[in-house]
């Protein structure tokens, strides 16, 4: 699964990356307040970051979105349902994910995730990052849907898959990443065959991530600066 990432790039990098625009929601005024593009080195669930779709203009671009992907508005006193990964095998099987498969997809821009290995009181955590380049894409989907004590207007989950050779000590699972070459065709709405969109939902290439240990400190979500993603000292 991935439960925590890294963004620290600035707004202008992320576009470029992702070849988008931005919406111009970071300069205006969101449901609670102003959006802000900072550093943020343990993005954790609920957070706002963000996230690149093509909009019903058919452009790409990156507007900030809650992370928890809200299928539907919950009845009044009941808590809404905001799962922050997608296994690949359900999105064609439950109702929930297969029209935001086929409808509604988009790419997660990170610098790197976190995760944990051990028995719980005594887990170790392992920042993973790109071998090449300094940001990756993860595969999601999204919602036109949101919490509505969020400033964001639209919810994304991030998909997750079977783990390469770097993961799979660590994990059963891993965030899907797309190469930029496959930016386009993820994005395109053109496509809307399962099949063809399930070939993208495969575990990176063994040689495109690379993992060290991380403090445990990125253990608390208060915790949030850079040096959470150095390499730990294990022997000092």
């Amino acid at each position: 699964m991935c439960g925590r990432y890294v963004l620290y790039k600035e707004l202008d990098e992320v576009n470029d990356f992702l070849n988008a625009i931005d919406s111009g929601k970071y300069r205006t005024p969101g449901k609670q307040g102003e959006f802000y593009l900072t550093p943020n080195y343990n993005v954790a669930p609920t957070s706002i970051m963000p996230v690149a779709f093509i909009n019903d203009e058919g452009k790409r671009i990156l507007e900030p979105m809650h992370w928890g992907f809200m299928g539907w508005k919950p009845k009044d006193g009941k808590k809404p349902f905001l799962p922050i990964n997608t296994r690949d095998d359900s999105l064609t099987k439950k109702p929930m994910w297969s029209k935001a498969f086929i409808q509604r997809r988009c790419i997660v821009p990170v610098n790197g995730f976190y995760e944990w290995t051990g028995k719980k009181g005594n887990k170790t955590p392992h920042y993973i990052f790109p071998t090449e380049g300094k940001l990756m894409g993860f595969a999601g989907i999204y919602s036109n849907l949101a919490p509505d004590d969020k400033a964001a207007e639209l919810s994304y989950s991030i998909i997750t898959t079977s783990p390469n050779k770097v993961m799979e000590d660590i994990h059963d699972r891993m965030p899907v990443i797309l190469h930029p070459t496959e930016f386009n065709d993820w994005l395109n709405p053109e496509h809307e065959d399962p099949n063809y969109l399930t070939e993208f939902l495969k575990p990176y290439p063994d040689d495109g991530i690379d993992e060290y240990i991380v403090s445990q400190a990125v253990g608390n979500v208060r915790n949030n600066e850079s040096g959470l993603i150095e390499k730990a000292d294990l022997f000092g």
